[in-house]
């Protein structure tokens, strides 16, 4: 037997806010940010790659896969550009060359404001592409045409990935820290062209993508890899979403299980929960 609460919205926002420690539940003006990125134990055979250890994003319900978020068309970026979120690995958690690398995973995923509901498929077959680095060995003995295929980044749309599926972020150095561009465009946009009408006119709304950080250093024995890839990361890119807005995108990924009570309305009514037995 289902167990049902009424609560309010504003109970509901601080609801949101608290699970999982979370200090960053919007995805628009924050500013300039980075995804903290930890070795465990830093620089050894076996390590794991750590998103957020402390706790600083929203997590996904069920899987516990970290949610973080841009504003496409922040000041630096530019329209439909964003270079956040960032990627931090602190001094001594690898050692210097090694590369840190991101995997794309899944397909682009909407978020319907009006519907209040993630689509699996854009208004205007919308894509979105992110800009990875080129590998070492493509820029030293690549063809044109190898580059161009790095060069072009990869794409997001509703159905799967185009472009290369592995690329770099940065070599670490003492550290890294790498803001790479993230690039919204319509159905007859293209991010690869200059100029700010180049990306059409995506709609407005929020964007989900996934992708996977990772090395290809190689193990003391020679024959595993060193690293032990990270769990999925989930990034939104805002189009245009205005704070509360944007809350109730990641709130549906947080607390997927909640829904808006259309019934009669009751003293303090506002959104309907259900839990299990």
């Amino acid at each position: 037997m289902k167990k049902l609460f009424i609560i309010s919205p504003l109970f509901l926002l601080i609801l949101i806010q608290q699970v999982g420690a979370q200090t960053i539940n919007t995805c628009n003006d924050f500013g300039h940010f980075d995804l903290l990125i930890d070795v465990v134990p830093p620089a050894s055979d076996g390590a794991s790659f750590v998103i957020d250890s402390a706790g600083d994003f929203p997590v996904e319900a069920g899987t516990g896969n970290t949610i973080v978020s841009g504003d496409l068309g922040d000041f630096p970026g530019g329209i439909h550009k964003t270079d956040d979120p960032g990627w931090l690995v602190a001094p001594d958690n690898m050692d210097d060359n090694e590369i840190l690398w991101f995997r794309a995973l899944g397909s682009l995923r909407y978020w319907d404001n009006d519907r209040q509901q993630w689509l699996n498929t854009p208004p205007d077959n919308e894509r979105v592409r992110y800009f990875g680095a080129t590998p070492p060995n493509v820029v030293i003995n690549g063809t044109a045409e190898e580059k161009a295929f790095y060069a072009d980044g990869t794409i997001w749309s509703s159905g799967g990935l185009v472009g290369p599926l592995e690329a770099p972020i940065e070599a670490f150095i003492s550290g890294i820290h790498a803001h790479l561009d993230f690039c919204l465009e319509a159905s007859e946009g293209d991010c690869t062209q200059p100029g700010s009408s180049a990306t059409g006119s995506p709609s407005t709304g929020a964007y989900l993508i996934e992708l996977q950080l990772f090395s290809k250093e190689v193990a003391a024995n020679g024959t595993q890899q060193k690293y032990i890839d990270s769990p999925p990361v989930k990034v939104i890119l805002n189009n245009g979403l205005v704070a509360n807005e944007c809350s109730a995108a990641i709130g549906a990924l947080v607390l997927p299980e909640t829904v808006i009570d259309d019934s009669i309305p009751l003293p303090a009514a506002g959104i309907l929960i259900m839990t299990g037995p």
